[in-house]
């Protein structure tokens, strides 16, 4: 079994990050947005309330950092070529929902982790490292700051999650090709001598990025 990335197909390390975040991401998002609605009237309805939320805080934290290491992986391992670069489009827009996805899985979790640092006791992160950031001082303006980044990135998250996933349906159902299966069991495909993307998915990645940090400070 290949570890690492063929221009046809996934190796397992790279598969073994994508399906584990994927994981996580599926267990944060609606475990964070039950945890905001749970009550707190009791003792017992706030200390429950408080474990969902360490809960939430320390998978974003494990979430951060698999997603550095997962960004690391991908600029050491090239991607597969892609299938059908003849559809440009199409194409480019899976280029620019990668860089946003990669992005929103560094944001999203830091957000959260600058809120936290923030205000100090607040439903502590399972670890031993203790809770506060290098360069992050208790502020309640940036505990706004950084809760309204961390809702806004999670919305960005949440839709560059539906389209990857679009995406993937589409391939599998409509096209009948490999995309799928490169990912899922790292069986290889032909593809074609073509790079994918280039800075140009990335620029405009950014630029999403931009106009989400600026409503996200307004919110603030």
């Amino acid at each position: 079994m290949r570890l690492t990335n063929s221009p046809a197909s996934y190796g397992l390390i790279a598969r073994s990050f994508h399906w584990l975040m994927a994981l996580l991401i599926l267990t944060m998002i609606p475990l964070g947005k039950y945890a905001n609605l749970a009550p707190f009237s009791t003792d017992v309805e706030f200390a429950y309330k408080f474990m969902l939320f360490s809960l939430h805080k320390t998978l974003g934290v494990i979430l951060f950092f698999l997603a550095v290491l997962r960004i690391l992986c991908a600029v050491w391992q090239p991607k597969p070529l892609p299938l059908h670069p003849e559809r440009q489009v199409e194409t480019f827009v899976a280029a620019v929902t990668h860089w946003m996805l990669y992005s929103a899985l560094i944001l999203v979790p830091l957000t959260g982790w600058i809120e936290h640092a923030a205000i100090p006791g607040l439903a502590p992160i399972w670890w031993p490292f203790g809770q506060s950031l290098p360069f992050v001082s208790a502020s309640e303006w940036l505990f706004n700051t950084a809760s309204a980044l961390h809702r806004t990135f999670g919305k960005v998250l949440i839709l560059a999650i539906i389209l990857h996933v679009a995406g993937a349906l589409k391939h599998q159902f409509i096209d009948k090709d490999a995309t799928l299966h490169r990912m899922w069991a790292g069986r290889p495909a032909s593809g074609p001598d073509a790079p994918p993307g280039g800075l140009i998915p990335a620029m405009i990645a950014g630029l999403l990025w931009v106009g989400a940090l600026t409503l996200g400070l307004w919110l603030g």
